[in-house]
């Protein structure tokens, strides 16, 4: 587990960079078109490459900090077993897709290839490029999908629902709360210590 998680931040921080990629680009445009009226970097075409590309990277921390959006009501109202086989399920289910998203991914890719496609733009980009970098991306999703849901069917099978939880389960916002309540609390307290200091 903690080498699929450092594995992951490793895309996060490809995903980081590639962010950081468009936006300099973004900027280099806009300085040179207000200089010079012109935009050698081509940024408005690559930069939809880069954040397909940060996408694609970033799914699979997402999935590990299990930080990905989720409809989870009904999951909430569930305890030990029963919300484990319901995130085993979750997970189980998540491996098929990103597994036929990345088999396509590659598809588009090969196709882009032997067609020759480029970019109907006057940077003329040979189009499977950016679509190989996107499908290893999704394909390094896939994988961590898989991974996961192994790990978590093994600890269900031994019957572990705590450990599922913490491989595939809802995050626990718990320390979050706790920190929001005392910064509450304590801007409170400094509220009532200035009045008192006030009315001396």
């Amino acid at each position: 587990m903690t080498l699929i998680i450092r594995l992951s931040r490793w895309s996060a921080w490809i995903a980081g960079i590639l962010v950081l990629a468009a936006g300099l680009l973004i900027a280099g445009d806009v300085i040179a078109r207000n200089i010079w009226s012109t935009s050698p970097f081509y940024s408005f075409e690559i930069s939809r490459y880069l954040f397909g590309a940060t996408v694609a990277f970033g799914l699979s921390f997402a999935l590990v900090e299990r930080a990905h959006i989720r409809i989870d009501p009904l999951v909430k109202l569930t305890r030990g077993r029963l919300r484990s086989l319901m995130d085993v399920f979750a997970i189980l289910a998540t491996v098929p897709v990103a597994g036929a998203i990345a088999w396509y991914a590659w598809d588009l890719t090969v196709q882009s290839a032997e067609l020759g496609a480029i970019s109907n733009s006057p940077l003329g980009l040979q189009q499977w490029i950016p679509q190989a970098i996107w499908a290893v991306g999704m394909t390094w999703f896939a994988l961590i999908a898989l991974a996961l849901a192994v790990l978590a069917l093994v600890a269900l099978v031994r019957g572990r629902d705590a450990e599922v939880g913490r491989i595939v389960g809802l995050p626990d916002f718990g320390g979050e709360g706790t920190e929001v309540a005392d910064l509450a609390h304590d801007a409170g307290a400094g509220s009532g210590k200035l009045q008192m200091e006030a009315a001396g």
